[in-house]
């Protein structure tokens, strides 16, 4: 069997280091960017209790702006939950799109909030309670290395910066096409731990990076539920249909002797957050990754029916072709 972890070639090659400042940012092409990036920091100085009720306000607005994302997390709800009804549906729809505005706040909160100053006291800490976390520390104090599995819901900010305050880890992250937006993605979500190590984000190309920071015994944080069309992709059934996916966490387990934590975080009504740890995935890699991988999946189907609205429907998880 061949262990490569592949990466996607209908793309330019991704950018395997950390991206720099370039002075071609400047540029009027991208002035756009920065616009959207000043609005964005107007809003991170917003009281915290106003952050939600904004975020939702920026979600309704975002609903009519962006009618193909709108119809194509239709597509998605309906496919995951064709058990539900038409009103049923259309809720979640609401729910996501309220809750992709306050994801868009949260990202500033991670990029410029109170933690960039005083890790050791932020703000932020006040904000989260952990469930489970006796089993992230378990699984470190084997020394062999932990990958922290989180998928893909719109709470993907946050829970890198919430993670950072019961250790320090990488965080893998799939490097943006724009230069002037990995630059600035990478840039805001790069954590000063508390130990005053300064880690960036490492990139999923950088195959060599994340095997060694593995193999070292230390943790990495990985998203890899999204669409893997790439050589080597494995379909399971993901809500009985099958879904194009990656093999690349049992792989990466098979190589580094890493242990995997599935976890979750969900944004709570009273304006706070749950990380929840599950314990390390036992007989994992088993071996045969479509086992792996479906196993995987099984996990992301729970908490999915569990907190429906905030999983990113807005990514074209089946490949679907008219929507």
């Amino acid at each position: 069997m061949n262990d490569k972890i592949k990466t996607s070639s209908k793309k330019p090659e991704r950018r395997k280091h950390a991206p720099k400042f370039k002075n071609q940012f400047l540029h009027p092409k991208y002035w756009g960017i920065w616009l959207g990036l000043g609005l964005l920091r107007l809003l991170a100085l917003l009281p915290y209790k106003w952050k939600m009720p904004v975020g939702k306000a920026l979600g309704k607005l975002l609903y009519w702006l962006a009618p193909h994302r709108r119809r194509l997390a239709k597509a998605n709800i309906n496919i995951a939950f064709s058990d539900r009804s038409e009103a049923e549906q259309k809720q979640i729809l609401n729910e996501h799109f309220e809750s992709l505005g306050i994801g868009l706040m949260e990202m500033g909160t991670v990029w410029w909030g109170h933690h960039k100053k005083d890790h050791d006291h932020a703000f932020e800490r006040n904000l989260v309670s952990f469930i489970g976390k006796e089993h992230l520390l378990e699984a470190q104090a084997q020394g062999r290395g932990v990958l922290i599995l989180a998928p893909h819901f719109t709470t993907l900010e946050v829970t890198g910066l919430f993670i950072s305050f019961l250790t320090n880890y990488h965080a893998v992250y799939r490097p943006h096409d724009n230069e002037l937006m990995d630059y600035l993605i990478a840039k805001g979500r790069s954590i000063e731990f508390s130990n005053g190590e300064h880690v960036e984000p490492v990139s999923n190309a950088n195959t060599r990076q994340m095997l060694k920071v593995l193999k070292a015994g230390k943790s990495m944080t990985i998203l890899p539920d999204q669409r893997y069309r790439a050589k080597g992709h494995i379909e399971v059934p993901f809500f009985g249909h099958a879904a194009k996916s990656n093999p690349s966490t049992s792989k990466i387990a098979k190589l580094t002797g890493c242990l995997v934590v599935p976890t979750f975080t969900r944004r709570l009504a009273d304006g706070r957050y749950e990380v929840e740890f599950l314990p390390a995935l036992e007989n994992f890699p088993s071996g045969d990754d479509y086992t792996d991988t479906l196993k995987l999946h099984q996990l992301y189907e729970t908490e999915i029916r569990r907190n429906p609205a905030q999983y990113l429907w807005v990514h074209n998880r089946w490949n679907i072709k008219n929507y």
